[in-house]
Parts: C-alpha cells; structure tokens; sequence
C-alpha cells in the first residue's frame, strides 16, 4: 500500500470498511481527489479483500481554474505534480475503475445503477466538493460512511463551506477524525422497522 502520512485516517477507513462488511452493507468505495494516490491504495486493497469495486475520480491533473473563484480565488493550480499512470502503477487495476476528468461531468463513467458504501471526498474548493456531496449523497447505501477531508484543516475554506451548507437540513451530524488534515466523518441514517 502507498503512503504512510495519515495513520489516524488510514485506520478509520480500515474500521469503517469492517463495520461495512460486518453489517452487510452493499456497494462500491468511491474517492474523488485522488492525487498520487495513497488513501486509493488503501482502499483499493481493501475493496479486493471486500469484493467491491472502487471508483477514482480526479483530474489528474490538479486542481481545474474554474474551480478558482469566490471562497476559493487565489488558490493556485495545486496538485498537478501526478498523473493517472503513476497512480494506476501505485494502486493497481484489479477491482479499480479510474476515471479521469472534470466532476460532476466525469461521473457520467459511473453507472446509473451504482450504490456505495464509502465514499472519501478531497477535493480541496468549495464547487466539487459541493458537487460530489450532491451527487454521492443519494447513492450512498444506508449506513454508508462519506468521509469528508480537510474540513477543519483552516486552509480549505471552500471544504468547510460546502459540507456546513450540505449538512444544514441533514439529520446526519459530522464526526471530526484525529488525523492530521482534520477529517470529519458521517454514516447515512438507516430507517429501522419498529416491532409491533
């Protein structure tokens, strides 16, 4: 597996996908900001071991101009130091689709039908960000963990702004994780039958 930098995160995504597997929770791994590819390493591996896919979204190429304005103008084109190969040479391609591109365009390459029970969001700026909680939400199963990074980082105010207003009529709340990009997590609310 690629990339030892964020153990705390790392061990979270290993627990989350335990608690996935134990509960029976169907669906796909999904991360949109893949850059070299060390959080995709890991879950790539694990949805092997699962028997899941994983879809990874990024443009491979930083981050995209457009994306540049308002809470986000100043920001600079980071990121760009990568590139779908070497990624796909880190994390491998069995059980792995890579799509490249710009989102929410690029999700177009995921099919319509497609559920997920982890989803991982690092994508930095306030419009995918915004974006890929819109489109991830509905398609996360019940009891899926979306996994938000950078969201009490301070750096990335676009990340902040974008779950807060998500979140604002969500019965779901947010659970920082103590990693060193100041993670938050939540899992998607299950209607439970009542016994009568």
């Amino acid at each position: 597996m690629g990339g030892a930098g964020d153990l705390p995160r790392y061990y979270f995504l290993s627990l989350a996908i335990d608690q996935i597997i134990r509960e029976g929770i169907g669906g796909d791994f999904a991360e949109l900001g893949v850059y070299r590819g060390a959080t995709a390493s890991i879950l790539a591996t694990m949805a092997r071991r699962a028997r899941r896919s994983v879809y990874l979204l990024d443009t491979f190429e930083g981050f995209a101009e457009r994306d540049l304005v308002e809470i986000d103008t100043g920001r600079g084109l980071h990121f760009a130091d990568t590139s779908i190969d070497a990624v796909r040479a880190l994390v491998g391609e069995e059980n792995v689709h890579f799509i490249k591109g710009y989102f929410p365009e690029s999700a177009t390459n995921i099919p319509d039908t497609a559920a997920f029970s982890l989803v991982h969001i690092d994508c930095d700026l306030y419009a995918p960000f915004r974006s890929s909680l819109e489109y991830f939400w509905p398609r996360l199963s019940p009891g899926g963990f979306l996994i938000m990074h950078d969201y009490l980082s301070l750096h990335w105010a676009g990340a902040e702004k974008a779950v807060d207003e998500f979140f604002t009529d969500k019965a779901e709340a947010i659970i920082p994780i103590p990693d060193v990009s100041q993670t938050v997590a939540t899992r998607k609310s299950r209607v439970l039958e009542t016994k009568k």
